[in-house]
């Protein structure tokens, strides 16, 4: 009965350090597949910028500056990804451009830069 309940005992270890290190294993994957075009989309950059990124988004159309067309050929911040990511997260001063800083991931935004920046052919 002893070596049994001993036996049983093992299984559930190994069955649970086998399931911990899974779990483990899946979590780096799962924070690098972020996608820009979907937080772009979910976390409401599209309801400013609009789902083309050409400042016409519902609620671009009430604010003064208007939202970044990216289209545009030059960016007042700059296009490259450092610069983007920074215009992101400290926001744009005078400009209805909020920080997301704290409100996204790090990883979120390198992932909406990546993506305004493929919307505004700049990649």
């Amino acid at each position: 009965m002893n070596k049994i309940l001993v036996l049983l005992l093992a299984a559930f270890t190994l069955v649970a350090c086998d399931k911990k290190q899974e779990s483990a294993n899946t979590a780096p994957a799962a924070a690098a597949a972020v996608s820009g075009e979907t937080v772009y989309t979910e976390k409401g950059c599209v309801t400013c910028h609009g789902a083309q990124g050409k400042g016409d988004g519902p609620v671009g159309a009430a604010l003064k500056p208007k939202p970044r067309n990216f289209a545009d050929a030059k960016w007042k911040n700059g296009t490259d990804l450092a610069s983007v990511i920074k215009s992101i997260e400290a926001g744009i001063t005078g400009t209805g451009m909020a920080p997301y800083k704290g409100v996204l991931t790090a990883d979120e935004i390198k992932a909406v830069a990546e993506h305004v920046r493929k919307l505004g052919n700049k990649t």
